[in-house]
């Protein structure tokens, strides 16, 4: 234990009165001394009286995406090779009296610099004319061979996509920029775009729908759209049809992590479930019965071909909003759950197999003592069944079987955020556009957000990938197989 300087010395004028046995006390005595002479020596840091500083924390390690970003990570940027102007390897050395010759590290020092400009850029090719003074037969020069011949490049039809759908740039505000920039491009002529985009696209679409439908783990979420066409539509039905309009945002995988994974949209008035009910009317025989992953919503699929599992994470918040008011109770459910996600921390890296393995061992006893727990709160009548936290006890009992599907079936996730995370991206347009006006302006939307979103999902750039598909439009509907977001680079370096 360290002494302050001042309790040091109270101990010194103690042990120097004698008020100690004189052995014990000359030793001390002397240790004290010793102690006051080495730290608290005039002039030395310790020796001035200094407030009790906070202990640091431990940071564990750098957190991601902070920091600058090294000259790696700029895979997209040009590449400049720059040699000495003055030197080269092999030469003697410049310094005086060395000697010694240059030899060439192969580690040059690297330089980022990052310049601006708007989206859309134009090229004006002003080709000469010559015309005959006696016949009067004009002569254009023809384009050169870098002009790609169409006034609109791919590029542009795939940026104006992304930036539109994906990032939820309103088309009259890119209008407005390139307007500023002097490279008009009004906002209808961004939607013809971007629906030539979808046409071109589109055969990519129908086969990624092909292919969710045969993905053994379905995950799909509604979230709300704003529809015009649809809107006023509204005010013409009857008091018992449907006036509700949603986007559905569906995650198809597989539990083999080297297949890729699918993302899907669809706005209208059909919610999550009757659209997943549309994709799985394409499901093989051969492929089984689906696991679907969603919330305990009334509007789930009629489809029979499919196991149910329910999210965690929603179960959760009906005690996080009764928290305030149950906090003993709910803080019980909360720890529980915490230590079933902590558990599937540690299986990110084990097979769907290990992983099941891992979960019945250690994640089964802490669910059921958990559900015996909730059924004693019952039964003992300590909890009200209509009071906020009785629904909550009752909403895990209700849907207890698909809580704890991942104790059952391999690769099971334990809740829905993947699709609510993918939804975000609809939210955000929603947010930002405000709406769609038509129903078919909706599904140009819905195709050109899954092409993209299904693209990033398998760390492919999507303004990348939309632009070849469009370039070999052809090709892609001859072979959309060989067209897809992970394998479509392979047709590129055929092509080239």
């Amino acid at each position: 234990m360290k002494l302050e300087r001042v309790e040091l010395l109270r101990l010194e004028h103690r042990l120097s009165q004698g008020e100690l046995p004189e052995d014990s006390r000359l030793v001390l005595l002397e240790a004290v001394r010793h102690l006051l002479r080495c730290r608290y020596r005039p002039g030395s840091a310790a020796a001035a009286p200094t407030e009790r500083r906070k202990p640091r924390r431990k940071v564990k390690g750098k957190k991601k995406g902070h920091g600058r970003h090294g000259a790696s990570e700029f895979t997209g940027a040009e590449r400049v090779v720059v040699p000495h102007p003055e030197l080269k390897a092999g030469e003697a050395c410049p310094e005086p009296q060395c000697g010694g010759k240059l030899y060439d590290l192969h580690a040059p020092n690297k330089d980022v610099e990052l310049k601006a400009q708007p989206p859309i850029q134009a090229k004006v090719y002003e080709c000469q004319v010559l015309r005959c003074a006696r016949c009067q037969k004009t002569f254009p020069a023809p384009l050169p061979p870098e002009a790609h011949g169409a006034k609109y490049h791919p590029s542009v039809d795939a940026v104006v996509s992304v930036m539109r759908y994906a990032l939820g740039m309103p088309h009259h505000r890119l209008a407005q920029w390139q307007m500023w920039a002097g490279v008009p491009l009004s906002a209808s002529t961004q939607f013809e775009r971007v629906e030539a985009m979808a046409n071109a696209v589109f055969p990519v679409y129908r086969q990624l729908e092909t292919l969710a439908a045969n993905r053994p783990l379905i995950q799909s979420d509604d979230t709300g759209a704003r529809i015009l066409e649809l809107q006023t539509e509204n005010k013409a039905r009857a008091p018992d049809e449907r006036t509700g309009i949603f986007t559905t945002g569906i995650v198809a995988r597989s539990f083999d992590q080297a297949v890729p994974p699918i993302v899907l949209y669809a706005s209208g008035r059909r919610h999550a479930g009757e659209n997943l009910d549309r994709l799985l009317a394409n499901r093989s025989d051969k492929a089984g019965d689906v696991i679907h992953m969603a919330d305990a919503s009334s509007m789930a699929p009629r489809s029979a071909r499919r196991v149910t599992a329910k999210c965690m994470v929603h179960a959760r918040r009906y005690f996080i909003e009764a928290y305030a008011a149950f906090p003993e109770h709910c803080e019980r459910v909360l720890n529980d759950i915490a230590k079933i996600y902590q558990f599937d921390d540690k299986t990110r890296s084990m097979d769907p197999d290990a992983r099941l393995d891992y979960h019945q061992h250690n994640s089964r006893p802490i669910m059921e003592a958990l559900y015996e727990w909730i059924e004693t709160q019952f039964r003992e009548r300590i909890v009200e069944p209509n009071s906020r936290l009785g629904k909550a006890f009752s909403y895990m009992k209700n849907h207890w079987k698909g809580l704890n599907l991942f104790l059952e079936v391999p690769g099971v996730p334990l809740d829905n955020n993947e699709t609510e995370q993918e939804l975000k991206p609809a939210q955000r347009h929603r947010k930002n556009s405000l709406f769609f006006k038509t129903q078919a302006g909706a599904e140009v939307g819905d195709v050109l957000l899954s092409i993209t979103r299904t693209s990033v999902k398998n760390g492919v750039d999507p303004v990348d990938y939309l632009s070849a598909v469009a370039t070999h439009a052809d090709d892609v509907r001859r072979s959309t197989e060989s067209w897809l977001p992970w394998n479509y680079q392979n047709n590129l370096k055929t092509l080239n």
